[in-house]
């Protein structure tokens, strides 16, 4: 084995330098005049010769077949880098010095550990696993990568060759090396059977035998990358040959970098099994919450000037920044007693009023705030908002004209709209709607009536509207009206139209605003979950009731929150209720704990998969650190315990890592992970949007102790 990866992928010494591994895609390897193979006196006939020649340059095959494992220890210099540009963030400008160590065996396994700014890296495989730990992730390969790290882990490997399933193939010399002095050169052209590992080209020295020079070309990289291997210095170790020096030159499209690699200690001493093997890594220390440290300031703070306006305004701020909305607003009011006219104290105060439904408060704090100062786009787009929830189409196209031109369309969407907008009536004037529940991997579906087709339908709070598929929408004859991207330019097209009505059970929504996805992205939004819905319910028509996920039973109850149907929505209000938020359009959040860490968290009905995604920053203040990762595999980590409010605990939950991200949203506030249906297990879950509170109920036979729903499979999160 080598000193240098012999791989033409991110490895470890190189990881630090360059986004992908190595160098001369347009590096040309001089070639002189030599006859071809086997057509002079002296050039060898067959490859296997001239890695014959070499083993015995080493020290023959006995001493070398003695030596079952080594130990090389060495000074690993990266040189300054050229053809670098001021985009090229991780180019290394001066010259960086660090150690490197490998460790392998001929019974081919392998650890490499490099040392590099004061970052460690270490890759190994212990006979069985590939595994990398870089930067706190601990990523295992898959069965593909394996092979290529088993057939690194050789030491000895210029032998057995069948075995490994390793083909050569001899190559027209040279009369030249890669620094351009000349010497001839035997070269020799490694495969593997099933190209399983990446080919490569080795040079070796005619008149000592010895490797000189190894290539590893990716032609099709764009740009091209290669790895050009010179290896020097050979001294006797043991009775064979070592090479003390090797120079690693790396080119990345205009990028070349060269690594210096010199050789401190070599030894054969028998190596402990642990060393190769997959490490261990234990769960992290819980990460402070910088949001509450702060707020915990804020609060000393205002509590020590309560009539100093400013710092009621920086609590409030706080309260705001940690999604406690209600203190947020309380705090707000309090600044403005002592200010009247404060703009940032009107502006959380009128948005906390939005997130908390109360529309007609918000108004009128919203036109204090535009005089007060605050900017004229944001004040509309919060009256935007506010005519969405209330169903005031024109209203809500007014607000976009003051957005600006980007909103033009958008707002002609709802100005266009013909008649009044999502209507309710139940049948019989009735108070509930039931409809069975078909529920497949962690999604829940049920079936819709338009006009005289049934359709499959997920109900899924993560939408903010009716979405149809295409197909459907052409059979029932749905016309466009209009047409955008779906997440913007490069996006698949989506249109939108106007439904008449949707049957639900017993009750039937009129004047829909649909969007029409294309048949596979609505595929896609399943994660291949059983077969792919026809249409989605999203927040727009599920905030016109109480919604009732009743698991045990498996039906979805719709509950009409009118004056006459206060004892059916009682009903469903078991417990404590636990605040909810909508945000924007449809967003729908709720603060909870998890493993004791508070955080702000949107609820999915749409999530695939987990019960639970986070941020890593939410999983860090849980005490949940990266789980080993693997390709094409979901990272899921286990959270021993989640609460909602004081309503519900949950214990034993699978969560997915590395899903989610947006840590803030567009108003500041933090956002820590999201929640999926799976969540409640078999229990019950009351989105009463009515009253923007939560309610669960644990699963008829564990109504005494917190429910626990079993580990779900991967995630795939929206």
């Amino acid at each position: 084995m080598s000193l240098a990866p012999r791989r033409l992928r991110l490895s470890a010494s190189l990881a630090l330098a360059l986004v992908a591994a190595a160098v001369p895609g347009c590096l040309k390897v001089p070639v002189g005049d030599l006859d071809a193979p086997g057509g002079k006196d002296g050039n060898p006939a067959e490859a296997k010769a001239v890695v014959d020649r070499f083993v015995a340059a080493l020290g023959g095959e006995e001493a070398l077949r003695k030596i079952a494992q080594r130990t090389v220890e060495a000074r690993m210099t990266f040189l300054p880098e050229t053809g670098c540009t001021d985009k090229d963030e991780n180019c290394r400008a001066t010259e960086t010095v660090g150690t490197f160590t490998l460790q392998s065996t001929t019974d081919q396994r392998l650890y490499r550990r490099t040392v590099i700014d004061k970052q460690i890296e270490e890759e190994g495989y212990d006979g069985k696993t590939g595994w990398q730990f870089r930067r706190g992730f601990l990523v295992l390969e898959d069965e593909d990568e394996s092979v290529i790290t088993r057939e690194d882990a050789a030491l000895h490997w210029y032998f057995d060759f069948e075995k490994r399933g390793i083909e050569l193939a001899l190559e027209k010399p040279r009369d030249k090396d890669f620094d351009g002095n000349a010497r001839v050169l035997d070269g020799v052209r490694w495969s593997s059977k099933g190209d399983l590992v990446p080919p490569k080209t080795q040079w070796y020295d005619r008149k000592t035998g010895l490797l000189a020079e190894e290539l590893l070309e990716d032609d099709k990289a764009e740009p091209p990358i290669s790895q050009q291997i010179i290896y020097d210095d050979y001294r006797p170790i043991d009775g064979v040959l070592v090479a003390h020096k090797i120079r690693l030159v790396n080119k990345f499209g205009d990028r070349t970098q060269e690594v210096v690699f010199v050789t401190q200690r070599i030894d054969h001493a028998p190596i402990k099994p642990e060393v190769f093997q997959v490490p261990k890594v234990p769960p992290p220390e819980k990460a402070k919450d910088e949001k509450l440290v702060a707020l915990a300031k804020a609060r000393e703070a205002a509590a020590a000037e309560p009539k100093n306006a400013e710092a009621q305004v920086a609590l409030a701020r706080a309260l705001w920044a940690a999604s406690h909305f209600e203190e947020a607003a309380d705090a707000a009011q309090v600044a403005l007693k002592l200010q009247p006219k404060e703009a940032e104290a009107l502006w959380i105060l009128a948005r906390a009023r939005v997130l908390q439904g109360r529309y007609k408060d918000a108004l009128p704090i919203l036109d204090r705030a535009g005089k007060a100062g605050v900017r004229d786009v944001l004040v509309h787009a919060q009256r935007a908002w506010i005519a969405s929830h209330q169903r005031d189409f024109p209203a809500v196209a007014e607000a976009l004209d003051h957005l600006g031109d980007a909103n033009a369309q958008l707002a002609g969407r709802y100005r266009n709209f013909a008649g009044k907008p999502l209507q309710v009536s139940f049948k019989g004037n009735g108070c509930t709607a039931e409809l069975p529940i078909a529920t497949e991997g962690t999604v829940t579906f049920v079936d819709i009536q338009i006009g005289e087709e049934k359709v499959r339908a997920l109900v899924d709070t993560g939408a903010a509207d009716v979405i149809l598929d295409g197909e459907v929408a052409a059979k029932l004859k749905i016309p466009v009206r209009s047409k955008s991207r779906l997440g913007g330019e490069g996006g698949a097209e989506i249109g939108h139209g106007q439904l008449d009505a949707i049957t639900a059970g017993n009750a039937t929504i009129s004047g829909i605003p649909v969007d029409i996805f294309p048949h596979q992205v609505l595929e896609q939004m399943t994660g291949g979950a059983g077969a792919a819905p026809q249409a989605v319910l999203g927040s727009r028509v599920l905030e016109l009731f109480q919604v009732n996920f009743d698991l045990p039973a498996n039906k979805l109850v719709l509950v009409n929150p009118i004056a006459k149907c206060k004892s059916a929505l009682a009903s469903y209000r078991t417990g404590s209720g636990v605040p909810f938020y909508l945000h924007e359009t449809h967003f729908l959040y709720v603060l909870a704990a998890m493993n004791g860490a508070e955080g702000l968290f949107l609820v999915n009905t749409g999530m695939q998969g987990v019960a639970v995604t986070a941020t890593t920053k939410a999983f860090a203040r849980a005490g949940i650190g990266a789980p080993p990762l693997r390709r094409n595999e979901a990272a899921l980590v286990d959270v021993t315990e989640f609460t909602v409010g004081n309503a519900f605990k949950v214990l034993g939950l699978r969560g997915a890592y590395g899903y989610f991200e947006q840590s803030e949203s567009s108003d500041q506030f933090r956002i820590d992970g999201m929640l999926g249906l799976d969540f409640v297990g078999r229990g019950r879950l009351t989105i009463d949007y009515p009253e923007r509170k939560l309610y669960f109920a644990a699963p008829p036979a564990e109504a005494a102790a917190p429910a626990t729903p079993a580990a779900a499979p991967p995630a795939k999160a929206k």
